[in-house]
């Protein structure tokens, strides 16, 4: 194929795990691997799922020229089959043409012991076996194991306590001034051996790689970037701030944030499991009031041990838990998930959602006065990292902070991790310039999983032929909105499925929002909570009609908007708040459907959740939509032009 094109591989082996292929800076596909081994957020590397990435972009190994990997915050580089044909080594990489040089001369310090902690007797790891489902079938020495690279280099005064404050002082001019010397810090070289072949490899620090998971796709050439997750700051591990210009990624400071971290165990204290409880207090606190919420513990981790708090998730909790004894909470629903919905849960709940809102919010205008103090005007906010999932958070930022435009991809998470190396390495390391990010290439990022061939759908069809009647040569879009006018619960399968978490309308459950009873009827078809709320989809055309206070557009369902009119109640959570999804002709065969749903009904909305049953990932493949359709009250699954329902006794 070569051509003289760029190719470049990226991988993140940590958990949301998945493998990108990028060309000429143009991102080709995206495997996220939960979607293939089936086990939520899994961690570790499959070469066969880098072979059907390559065959999907039609590119070879012997096309590689560089592969990218991602730090992982503690989890080793687990290659999970065949691990002779993929080989790992921290070294000076066999061609110095494609990347800068490195100083070698600091402390290189390597972790992990997930897979020690995995594969030990006696005890019980349930969060981390359900990251790693193959340590049932696959003994611990037939894995191939790399240690994580844990630190990168480090400017001098990071080594201070900075508190948020400090930011408005930081010469931002200084080190932009000294960005040749700081711009290498966060990456590291390798020698790579795929299948026999030796690749220049590089090693991309973990939040550096989510910065560009976002800057290189924002339309703006200018841009502050912040990044924040679950990890455990002081340091970089936490979150960090970042300044993009064209196509490079400077680092200016870590923010040393602990509310990503704390925000997560408060959902861990309340009873949720270690990866949807962030998700799921996100939905749980509109159900309550932040009577708990106290302004002293707005700040970072400095600003927080000024004030004597060394341990923020403890002192949070323990505030919380001292002042609803001293107004008579009963305290016993505090962990039983099945009281969730009793005053003291819903209203931790809330508390710390304005907590996080209150630091988040504090911590972007201390960057923005930075900005105002050293003369630089930007009004783009680039946001990553799993805290950015949170969108109630983001659409305070939008409202009342000082940018203008807040940007955040729909694969935020750590599964934008392996794009986000493979776009550091072709823009940052290669110096390749910056892609024209059009208003197309902008909306059509998410559908980047591998394309189903038409032998995978006829085999599928092939295997629950006896279970199924099939529709097809129809208007697919026309039925389904039909479907959807009659109340009909519908799956909709198109093309290759999203990055990121949410489902964006290639995998996506459909429902009328308009009938009250819905929101529990798509709880029950996918053995939710009763509790959880659901997002509505709406024609961008006529956003306006229904709600409120979005930006121009939110087509990744990452902002929040209140419900103007009473008659969308599956959808309208219970602040009347809802987080909606755009959408545009690029989403594909929902923006048909909705089209057609207002000609026949008049409105154009509709409930969209994911894909996907009980604890599992989105559907990737047709014989996992089909399956679903076969063992549950599913009504019609539309896939690929074709509709599907079950036979009854009588079809």
């Amino acid at each position: 194929m070569k051509d003289n094109k760029v190719v470049i591989v990226g991988l993140h082996f940590g958990h949301d795990a998945g493998v990108a292929v990028l060309i000429d800076g143009i991102p080709k596909c995206n495997l996220i691997r939960e979607r293939h081994n089936r086990s939520k957020h899994s961690f570790g590397i499959n070469v066969s799922h880098i072979e059907e990435a390559l065959l999907d972009a039609k590119v070879k190994v012997e096309d590689i020229d560089i592969i990218s990997i991602a730090s992982t915050q503690g989890f080793e580089l687990v290659v999970v089959d065949r691990p002779n044909e993929l080989e790992l080594k921290y070294d000076e990489n066999p061609n110095k043409k494609y990347l800068n040089p490195i100083d070698n001369s600091f402390e290189r310090r390597l972790c992990g012991n997930m897979i020690e902690t995995l594969y030990e007797e006696n005890r019980k790891y349930d969060g981390i076996k359900n990251l790693f489902p193959e340590y049932k079938n696959i003994k611990k020495e037939d894995l191939g194991i790399t240690k994580s690279l844990l630190d990168f280099q480090s400017i001098d005064f990071w080594e201070n306590d900075i508190y948020l404050k400090d930011l408005k002082q930081i010469k931002l001019q200084n080190i932009l001034t000294a960005k040749e010397k700081i711009q290498n810090l966060f990456h590291y070289p390798m020698r790579i051996t795929l299948k026999g072949r030796k690749i220049p490899g590089v090693y991309i620090q973990h939040h550096i790689a989510h910065a560009a998971s976002t800057f290189y796709h924002c339309k703006s050439d200018e841009s502050i970037i912040l990044t924040h997750d679950g990890g455990i700051p002081p340091g970089p591990n936490s979150g960090m701030i970042f300044y993009g210009e064209s196509n490079k990624i400077i680092p200016i400071v870590p923010n040393y944030l602990a509310v990503g971290d704390l925000y997560k165990q408060v959902g861990i204290y309340l009873g949720f499991g270690l990866f949807s409880a962030a998700g799921k207090l996100m939905g749980l606190a509109p159900y309550g009031k932040p009577v708990f919420f106290n302004r002293n513990m707005v700040g970072n981790t400095y600003d927080l041990r000024s004030k004597g708090i060394k341990n923020p998730t403890n002192s949070w909790l323990l505030h919380c838990i001292r002042s609803a004894k001293s107004n008579g909470y009963d305290l016993d629903p505090i962990g039983n998930t099945k009281r969730i919905l009793e005053p003291i849960c819903v209203d931790i709940a809330a508390s710390t959602q304005k907590l996080f809102e209150e630091t988040l919010l504090y911590t972007v205008n201390c960057i923005s006065e930075m900005c105002l103090n050293n003369q630089i005007t930007i009004d783009t906010l680039c946001y990553a990292g799993g805290t950015s999932l949170n969108c109630p958070a983001n659409s305070l930022l939008l409202k009342e902070s000082a940018f203008r435009n807040i940007y955040i991809p729909p694969n935020c998470d750590d599964s934008g991790l392996s794009l986000g190396v493979a776009q550091y390495a072709y823009h940052h390391l290669l110096n390749k310039p910056r892609l024209k990010i059009t208003q197309k290439s902008y909306l059509s990022l998410p559908y980047l999983g591998l394309k189903n061939s038409k032998n995978a759908l006829n085999k599928a069809i092939k295997e629950y032929e006896n279970q199924i009647n099939i529709e097809e040569n129809i208007d697919c879009e026309q039925s389904a909105a039909k479907d959807l006018h009659e109340n009909k619960i519908i799956a909709w399968f198109e093309g290759p499925s999203e990055i990121g978490p949410r489902a964006l309308g290639h995998r996506s459950l459909l429902i009328n929002p308009t009938y009250p009873e819905n929101w529990a009827r798509m709880n029950e078809l996918k053995q939710r909570e009763k509790w959880r709320p659901f997002a509505p989809a709406v024609l961008k055309e006529d956003v306006d009609l229904y709600f409120t206070g979005l930006p121009n557009e939110s087509p990744f369902m990452l902002f929040t908007a209140q419900v103007l009119k009473n008659n969308l109640p599956a959808i309208t959570h219970v602040d009347g708040s809802a987080r909606v999804q755009t959408v545009t002709e690029e989403t594909g065969g929902l923006f048909l459907i909705l089209k057609k749903l207002k000609e026949i009904s008049g409105y154009s909305v509709v409930l969209n959740t994911s894909f996907n049953g009980p604890k599992e990932p989105i559907i990737e493949k047709p014989s996992e939509a089909i399956n679903f359709l076969v063992t549950t009250k599913l009504d019609a699954l539309y896939l690929n032009g074709k509709k599907l329902t079950r036979k009854t006794e009588h079809s």
